[in-house]
């Protein structure tokens, strides 16, 4: 290791428990293997020095890898360092995992792995039995967070016991499956919690290299433009993210564009109920553009971006890949945590359109002032003249000039809500259909005013004086 410190020695004892370490057994090749699916991957690993044996003839293919022996693992794997890296001290593994122990085998490369920011907690016991998605998520982060990776365009892959994933690591683990890195098995299922065993690691190890090695990094951690960061969000929420009209597929996305981008793609597939946030306070508020300042804020309630330490956004950063794969792996996580419930699709009443209008808005909505019956279902119309009436009558939406708008459909729209429907369309609160109709008398389902809603809010911030 090319450092400003010397590499630790390993005792006898540390080398027999040690798997993976840098320590060489000799080549004879492994007399425990048998019918190891994995057998050649793990001979081809050994001839490469990627792994080693607990002694030179076994391999113990089927014992578990603990937190140190996965991260010793990765490091020397995918040849991760400090080459780079210039330190005021001498850097300590307990400068950055509490439960590590500085004169360890494994300290090293606990540095290693914290410098080359692979996404380990700060609690990581070092002796903790590593389950197969919690190595899988070390290993994709560490890839990602390496910059060795080209752009990839996910698919969604039903995994039929995904609901015993931990949400943290379902990004992740999507990834694994579209890199080839890990397989699910017979029946569809990953088993997530099963402790990993060596035999597994080293596979999952070999399939990484390989992809890398047909992969190489035609991008690496560069920054990304608008046409591929809708690609990465709709691979990975199985959605299609819509670009603005605003924005050019060939731009450089930006932290504030990217960040609302996801966020109305997470509100919109999960149909996620509206939430009015707490402001924060950002330093650099000034330069968020005031379009992107309300998916801003709920970006940081939901727990999808934090603000820097010094209580700045950057809103005009250039996202980079592994920014924005962080930040979708913690959207996912809170869809996960979010199911939209099993009524998200069926019609809702007047009353109820009127609860969700309120709650989100902070304002009063009286139905009686609109002639409406609580009890009767809405319909399109009828919502979207009572959400734009009731947030120009609460001061939180100016008068507009409206540009009347062709609906194909038009005659069977009340009179009395046409105005509104004009407003709502030029603010792009609703849109027509693909054949220009609005379609008044539908029934409104949840989702549907869910979504409306959003689109609402998002309006607003177009009129912060308004607020």
């Amino acid at each position: 290791m090319k450092k400003s410190f010397k590499m630790l020695t390993l005792t006898a004892t540390a080398a027999l428990s040690l798997t993976f370490a840098s320590q060489s057994f000799a080549a004879a090749g492994f007399t425990d293997l048998g019918n190891d699916a994995a057998k050649d991957k793990i001979i081809s690993l050994q001839e490469r020095g990627l792994v080693k044996g607990v002694s030179a003839e076994l391999f113990a293919p089927q014992a578990s890898m603990t937190a140190a022996q996965g991260v010793q693992l990765i490091v020397n794997a995918l040849d991760l360092n400090l080459d780079l890296v210039r330190f005021f001290k001498e850097p300590k593994a307990s400068d950055y995992f509490q439960n590590a122990k500085d004169d360890a085998w494994y300290a090293d490369a606990f540095i290693i792995a914290a410098v080359n920011n692979i996404g380990l907690p700060a609690d990581l016991n070092p002796g903790k039995v590593l389950s197969r998605e919690e190595f899988t998520h070390m290993l994709i982060h560490a890839m990602e967070a390496s910059g060795k990776l080209p752009m990839v365009n996910p698919v969604v892959i039903d995994i039929k016991d995904g609901d015993q994933i931990t949400v943290d690591y379902s990004g992740s683990i999507q990834r694994a499956l579209s890199y080839g890195v890990i397989a699910l098995d017979k029946d569809g299922q990953l088993k997530p919690k099963a402790a990993i065993t060596r035999s597994e690691s080293a596979e999952e190890i070999y399939n990484a290299i390989e992809y890398l090695k047909a992969h190489p990094g035609e991008v690496a951690d560069g920054t990304l433009t608008a046409a591929q960061g809708a690609d990465l969000i709709g691979g990975a929420l199985g959605a299609k993210a819509e670009l603005g009209e605003d924005v050019a597929p060939d731009a450089v996305l930006t932290r504030e564009a990217f960040i609302d981008l996801l966020v109305r793609s997470v509100e919109k597939a999960g149909q996620l109920p509206l939430i009015n946030p707490v402001v924060v306070d950002i330093k650099d508020q000034d330069q968020i553009n005031v379009v992107y300042s309300g998916s801003i804020q709920r970006a940081i309630k939901y727990g999808i971006v934090q603000l820097n330490e010094d209580g700045t956004f950057g809103p005009k950063t250039e996202v980079t890949r592994s920014a924005a794969l962080e930040a979708i792996d913690k959207a996912t996580a809170y869809l996960k945590a979010h199911q939209a419930p099993a009524e998200a699709n069926a019609p809702i009443t007047a009353a109820q359109g009127a609860d969700l209008i309120a709650k989100q808005f902070g304002i009063a909505v009286d139905l009686k002032s609109f002639d409406l019956n609580p009890d009767q279902k809405a319909t399109r119309e009828a919502f979207t003249h009572v959400l734009v009436q009731s947030l120009q009558k609460s001061g939180k939406l100016p008068m507009i000039k409206v540009a009347p708008v062709d609906i194909k459909d038009g005659d069977q729209l009340d009179a009395l809500y046409s105005g509104s429907v004009q407003t709502a369309l030029n603010l792009g609160i609703v849109k027509l259909d693909a054949d220009g109709k609005f379609d008044p008398k539908a029934e409104l389902t949840q989702a549907q005013a869910a979504d409306e809603i959003a689109n609402a809010v998002k309006a607003l911030d177009k009129y912060p004086q308004a607020k």
